[in-house]
């Protein structure tokens, strides 16, 4: 009997511990994968300060679905055992097992954080993203006025190379490819398309010539078709190794001396950004005079390339879109705890266009270029987004711009 109550009264000493396991939560956060730099030291970092600074009565988990679609399914049933009135998704693909899960449990809503997350029958409450048009003009922006600068025209016509991001990445690598369209086709007629295949990229040149430039505000299913037709064959699937195996096909192709010559790339991301033009680089003694190539993201390459070190920025490249994560973690938080507090959704965030019928929030974006080194230093270091001591930025001086 006595071991009997004395091993009650240890399980009473373990209650607030199992408790504590046990504990229902208003937030959930379910992100990709720990092992990435974006959702283990970005987002996942920043959704940790964000919660904690909401304190009581927002508590909060947040996991990681390895990679794995149903480990992310998983994880979704979690938290909503442990109560969550909110989740906050970034999918892994579709997020199409999520969206129906959520749908299929009043009390709970469902925000897709950077990739929507949808299925045929079922679709994400809210939707946070970078103004994913806006990221793609200013990169067709970036090109169109470099070869403006450079004195590109209908008679002396530079090189253009097309990439794409992934196309199945609905809607952020439509909207992307969208924007930069829109600011490159009306300047066609100064480049000359040098992509291995161009039918359905030239394709979309007619499209555009018959019905008028595709912009957000007319986008419809007709413009998302030969868009996305467009996009297939230069589709580098936000991999590095895809953009690079594309890259080294197309400069196969030119057994040409460039050395005068200019070339102008869209590349979709940093990542891919670097792949394409280290492909480039094999050209050697031919190799184009000057190389103007696009990204987004802010990597820690590109960055060490706009502030001026080729090596450790494995190459030039001439601009990045900012997207400050913090600010998208911050909005999608915002609205969480607007659900929670019973107040208008978009209370203190900035709202975009409804996206798939999901109400759209937009977080600010910023354009970085190899020209104005000053910004990117402001905008990135000087804020502390971005470490200078990191052993990724050794070789940069960055006396001048403090």
């Amino acid at each position: 009997m006595k071991k009997f109550i004395g091993l009650l009264f240890v399980a009473f000493l373990l209650l607030p511990l199992i408790g504590c396991n046990q504990e229902t939560i208003k937030i959930g956060v379910i992100l990709p994968d720990a092992s990435e730099e974006r959702w283990a030291n970005q987002d996942g970092a920043f959704f940790e300060e964000e919660l904690a600074a909401l304190g009581e009565g927002y508590e909060y988990e947040i996991l990681f679905s390895g990679g794995k679609e149903d480990k992310e399914l998983t994880n979704a049933e979690a938290l909503i055992a442990r109560g969550a009135e909110v989740i906050i998704l970034t999918a892994e693909g579709s997020g199409a097992g999520v969206a129906e899960m959520v749908a299929g449990e009043e009390g709970v809503t469902l925000i897709a954080h950077d990739r929507m997350a949808k299925s045929d029958s079922a679709t994400a409450d809210y939707y946070t993203t970078f103004n994913s048009w806006e990221v793609g003009k200013a990169q067709g922006q970036h090109l169109v006025d470099m070869a403006d600068e450079n004195g590109c025209s209908v008679t002396e016509p530079c090189d253009l190379a097309i990439f794409a991001g992934r196309t199945a990445d609905w809607p952020n690598a439509t909207y992307f490819f969208g924007g930069a369209m829109e600011v490159i086709i009306p300047n066609m007629d100064m480049f000359e398309l040098i992509n291995v295949s161009t039918e359905d990229l030239l394709a979309l040149v007619t499209y555009v010539d018959d019905n008028g430039v595709i912009t957000e505000a007319n986008f419809d299913d007709d413009a998302k078709a030969v868009l996305q037709d467009a996009m297939a064959t230069v589709d580098t699937d936000w991999n590095a190794g895809t953009a690079g195996t594309l890259a080294a096909g197309l400069v196969a192709t030119l057994d040409g001396d460039y050395s005068s010559d200019d070339v102008y790339v869209l590349a979709p991301n940093d990542d891919t950004s670097a792949a394409i033009r280290l492909e480039f680089s094999k050209l050697e003694g031919s190799a184009y005079a000057n190389y103007y190539t696009t990204g987004q993201d802010a990597s820690n390459t590109a960055l060490a390339s706009l502030m001026g070190d080729t090596e450790a920025g494995q190459g030039t490249q001439t601009m990045t879109v900012f997207k400050d994560t913090s600010k998208l973690v911050a909005d999608s938080v915002q609205i969480a705890k607007n659900i929670i507090d019973g107040e208008a959704w978009d209370t203190g965030v900035s709202e975009g266009p409804s996206i798939d019928g999901a109400d759209t929030a937009y977080s600010p974006i910023d354009t970085l270029t190899i020209d104005d080194k000053q910004v990117t230093y402001d905008l990135i270091f000087a804020t502390g987004y971005k470490d200078e001591n990191d052993p990724a930025f050794d070789s940069i001086d960055f006396t001048p711009y403090k």
